[in-house]
C-alpha cells in the first residue's frame, strides 16, 4: 500500500468526476433512482403482474443550526444548541430541540439510524430516557450509557453501562431488564461501527449476543470473558495468562477474542476454542486497541490503533499479521467490505484530504472536513456513499457514484445510512 503522501492529489471541486470513479463500483453506470427493479419473484400464474420497483434511498442525520450562526467556532458551547434532524433523499423528515428540558443529546454516539427513524438515548439525573423521531418510546431508572442499540420486529433493545463508575451492564428490552451483572464491562461500544448495533449483535433478527469482562485482581482487564445470549451465559475458555481482551465477537458462529498475553506490546493474540495464535505488527511499538471485523465465512480482518515514535496511526492487517493499512502521518476512519469490494477511509491527523482507498486503488480529497466518523460512509451494493462536513462556509454533502447529494441545512452531518424501499408514487403519495 502506498504511503498517503505517495498518493495522486486531485483537486475535489474542479475534478470531481475523476475523483468518484472509485465510489461507484457498478460497469453500468449509475442506477436509476426512480425505478430500479428487482429480479422478478412473480409465479408462472402471475407472469402478466408488473414487477415490484424499489428505491434506493439514503438517510442522513446531523445537527441543524439556524442560518447565520457559525458553529464551527463553537459548536455546542453557547446557548445554541442546534437540533437533531433527519433526511431522506435530501428531504427534511424529523427535526429534534436538542438539551436537557428535551432530554436529547447532540453527541453522535447518543442517536443513530434504524429503519428509517432517529432514535436517541439521553442520562439525566436519574433516568435514561429512549426517543424515537423525538417522541419518547420509555425511560427507566439509572444512567447508562448505551454501548448497543438495536430494532428488531418493534422490539428496542439496548446494553447499557452504569455512568456511575461503579460497573454492572445491563440489557434491556423496550426499557425492561432482562440480564444484568453487577461487575462486568461492555465489550465494544456505538463508537465501534464496523457493527451497526455497538456492542449487540444480533442474529436473524431476534436472539441478542454481546460480551463483557470482568475486574480480576489487580489486572485492569482481567482474563474472564463470557458470551451472553439474551440471558443464557457461556463463559469462553481464556488463557492463563491473556491479560488484556480487546474484542469479542462471534465470526461464523464461533465466539473469537483479541487481545494481548502477559506484557507484550506489539503482538495481537486470537483466541478460538481456547487455542491462542499470535501475530506480531511490525513497525509499531505498541498496540492501543483492535477491533475484530469479521470477512467472508470464518476469515477477519483487525483493525485498531497502535503507537510508533510517540506517534498514533491506524492500522489494519489480516490474521496473519500482515499489514494491509500503515500511515504515520494519518488517520484511520473506518474500513467497509462486502464479497468483492473492500474500502479504506483515512484522511490527515486534523481531518484533511481524505483518502479512499477501493481494492488497493486510492484517490485523495483535497480539503478539511469535520467529524469524519465511521458512521459518516456507508458501502452499500457496490457504492460508497461518503458524507462530508466541509471546514469552510459550505454546507454538508454526500459523495456518491460519480454525483453529490447536497444538504440544504447549516451544520454537521453525524449519520449515513443506505437502504432499499419500496418504490413511492410521488404523485399520489402511495407506495406501489
Amino acid at each position: 500500500m502506498k504511503k498517503i503522501s505517495d498518493i495522486l492529489c486531485i483537486a475535489l471541486l474542479a475534478a470531481l468526476g475523476a475523483a468518484c470513479n472509485l465510489l461507484d463500483l457498478h460497469g453500468d453506470g449509475d442506477r436509476s433512482r426512480g425505478g430500479t427493479q428487482r429480479p422478478d419473484t412473480t409465479s408462472a400464474g402471475d407472469a402478466g403482474a408488473a414487477a415490484p420497483l424499489f428505491d434506493t434511498v439514503i438517510y442522513a442525520a446531523g445537527v441543524r443550526f439556524p442560518d447565520g450562526y457559525d458553529w464551527r467556532v463553537d459548536t455546542l458551547t453557547s446557548t445554541e444548541k442546534g437540533e437533531l434532524v433527519l433526511l431522506r433523499d435530501g428531504d427534511l423528515l424529523a427535526a429534534v430541540p436538542v438539551g436537557y428540558g428535551y432530554n436529547v443529546g447532540a453527541d453522535p454516539d447518543m442517536h443513530r439510524i434504524s429503519n428509517g427513524h432517529l432514535y436517541t438515548d439521553y442520562s439525566n439525573n436519574s433516568q435514561t430516557v429512549i426517543k424515537c423521531d423525538g417522541k419518547e418510546l420509555f425511560r427507566f431508572d439509572g444512567r447508562e450509557v448505551v454501548c448497543g442499540f438495536a430494532v428488531s420486529d418493534d422490539v428496542v433493545w439496548t446494553l447499557g453501562q452504569s455512568r456511575s463508575g461503579e460497573g454492572g451492564l445491563f440489557l434491556r428490552k423496550n426499557g425492561k431488564l432482562v440480564y444484568s451483572h453487577p461487575t462486568g464491562t461492555v465489550i465494544g461500544n456505538m463508537s465501534d461501527t464496523y457493527n451497526p448495533s455497538g456492542a449487540i449483535e444480533m442474529r436473524d433478527g431476534k436472539p441478542v449476543f454481546f460480551f463483557h469482562y470482568t475486574g480480576d485482581g489487580v489486572l485492569s482487564q482481567a482474563s474472564h470473558c463470557v458470551m451472553v445470549e439474551e440471558t443464557l451465559e457461556t463463559e469462553l475458555e481464556v488463557p492463563r495468562n491473556f491479560t488484556r481482551i480487546m474484542d469479542a465477537k462471534l465470526v461464523d458462529g464461533v465466539p473469537l477474542m483479541a487481545g494481548q498475553m502477559g506484557t507484550t506490546r506489539n503482538i495481537i493474540s486470537i483466541v478460538k476454542n481456547g487455542m491462542v495464535v499470535g501475530y506480531t505488527l511490525s513497525g509499531f511499538d505498541r498496540i492501543g486497541n483492535c477491533r475484530i471485523i469479521p470477512l467472508q465465512g470464518d476469515d477477519v480482518l483487525l483493525s485498531g490503533e497502535c503507537y510508533h515514535a510517540g506517534l498514533v496511526t491506524g492500522y489494519i492487517c489480516d490474521r496473519n499479521g500482515r499489514n494491509l493499512f500503515y500511515d504515520l502521518e494519518g488517520r484511520l476512519i473506518g474500513l467497509y467490505a462486502i464479497p468483492g469490494v473492500d474500502v479504506i477511509l483515512s484522511c490527515g491527523a486534523n481531518g484533511e484530504d481524505p483518502v479512499i482507498t477501493t481494492n488497493g486503488l486510492s484517490k485523495q480529497l483535497i480539503g478539511r472536513f469535520l467529524y469524519i466518523s465511521t458512521r459518516c460512509a456507508k458501502l452499500f451494493d457496490r457504492k460508497f456513499y461518503l458524507g462530508l462536513n466541509p471546514s469552510t462556509g459550505e454546507r454538508p454533502y454526500i459523495l456518491v457514484g460519480k454525483k453529490t447529494v447536497p444538504l440544504n441545512f447549516n451544520g454537521f452531518l453525524t449519520e449515513v445510512s443506505v437502504c432499499v424501499e419500496p418504490h413511492k408514487d410521488n404523485s399520489n403519495g402511495r407506495t406501489e
